[in-house]
């Protein structure tokens, strides 16, 4: 029998690539864009947050539907969400300067769908290396801060030439290059077999479905108790982290910079990443990913304090030397623990709920940054970020 088993770190780096290339696009220049559109802070806030809030219900429910033996592959739910996000960037290019409702809208949706494609890009490559394909995961996923550092610095410097307008340009033009990766990626979704479709049609058969998923939900978190104290304590550090990355632009400004400025500062902090996640397999030599998961809190809080404490646009390039050690290292940490603590039935939810920390604290630091930022400037919502990060790294290094 031939040998079917494909190395796919190449073609996963590319779609971790574009992903995050589309992430970046859509989450951090929203602000660029909305407020080019007529909104207020509070408002941008409000949309962010109405976009995470409907991602923190759907992310689960797409996972546990994505594990399921009649579902499709994780290959053409990625492809139907992300050509969802090409015909809206499309639509945010028709109506810029038009109704701020369906703006506001459209960019409620694409924030909604790149939210709940996160935990599923990530299992697209933990199950590819589960089905024994060879995948160098740490290493695909630094082409995703390459992709991110791309986008930051030409976005940046497309915006000051060309205005708002070019987000949505690019928005609609990377997610056609992910949907052709996708497409062309090989991978196979493997059933789990009659028997353990039998044997959840056994037991609890009769049980409405609703039921059976609150059910199932209450018994994962019965089972991995230490992870529901790890995702609070997440929510806490990734408040902290929106603060500092859905308002980049507010608070650029309020150091002197532009929206050019702000590009270098988010290339630079991406590109910082790099070194972490290609040397992640060497590290989790010296210490397994748990440590170097709650260690990444540490960062997060002294990227917000010196972001606090920059007093211009070049001490603020030199905080971004934060970074690698902050959200470098928690995406790559994250992803490997979970995969550490979970059994292999229970992995692609426990990457949903990881992934749904990040939505809600992205609920949470998008609606209360907004606020802040109306109410007492830049500075009281920095001081509102080391307080959060602080928190939550006491939190997850205590659980």
């Amino acid at each position: 029998m031939a040998n079917n088993k494909k190395n796919l770190t190449i073609i996963y780096a590319a779609v971790q690539f574009s992903y995050w290339f589309l992430f970046g696009a859509v989450n951090n220049f929203a602000s660029v864009y909305l407020l080019s559109s007529g909104f207020k802070n509070t408002a941008i806030g409000l949309v962010a947050a109405l976009g995470c809030s409907f991602a923190v219900l759907l992310q689960p429910l797409i996972a546990s539907y994505a594990d399921r033996d009649d579902s499709p592959s994780l290959k053409t739910i990625i492809i139907f969400i992300d050509g969802l996000i090409l015909f809206i960037g499309a639509g945010l290019f028709l109506a810029f300067g038009g109704s701020m409702l369906i703006n506001g809208l459209l960019f409620l949706l694409a924030i909604l769908l790149t939210q709940v494609m996160t935990p599923l890009i990530n299992a697209l490559g933990t199950e590819s290396i589960g089905q024994g394909n060879t995948l160098n995961f740490s290493f695909a996923r630094a082409f995703g801060s390459i992709g991110y550092a791309v986008m930051s610095y030409t976005l940046g410097y497309m915006v000051e030439l060309y205005g708002a307008v070019s987000d949505p340009v690019c928005i609609s033009a990377i997610a056609a290059v992910l949907f052709i990766l996708a497409f062309f990626y090989p991978f196979r979704k493997i059933r789990k077999g009659a028997e353990h479709s039998a044997a959840q049609a056994g037991e609890g058969a009769d049980i409405p479905e609703s039921l059976k998923k609150v059910e199932e939900d209450k018994g994962f978190f019965r089972k991995y108790r230490s992870f529901v104290f790890s995702l609070f304590g997440c929510v806490l550090i990734y408040i902290s982290h929106i603060y500092l990355n859905n308002f980049t632009y507010q608070i650029v400004v309020s150091k002197g910079g532009n929206s050019e400025e702000m590009g270098t500062a988010m290339a630079i902090a991406s590109a910082s990443e790099l070194i972490v996640m290609f040397i992640f397999p060497l590290m989790l030599r010296k210490k397994g990913p748990a440590f170097w998961f709650r260690l990444s809190g540490v960062f997060f809080t002294l990227k917000a304090l010196g972001t606090f404490l920059a007093p211009n646009m070049g001490a603020f390039f030199a905080v971004q030397a934060f970074q690698p050690m902050g959200w470098g290292l928690l995406t790559v940490a994250s992803v490997f623990y979970v995969d550490s603590i979970m059994d292999e039935r229970d992995k692609i939810k426990g990457q949903a709920y990881m992934t749904m920390s990040y939505s809600i604290g992205n609920v949470l630091g998008s609606l209360s940054g907004g606020v802040l930022l109306d109410m007492w400037g830049t500075q009281g919502m920095l001081i509102a970020a080391i307080i959060s990060g602080l928190i939550g790294t006491v939190v997850v290094m205590a659980r």
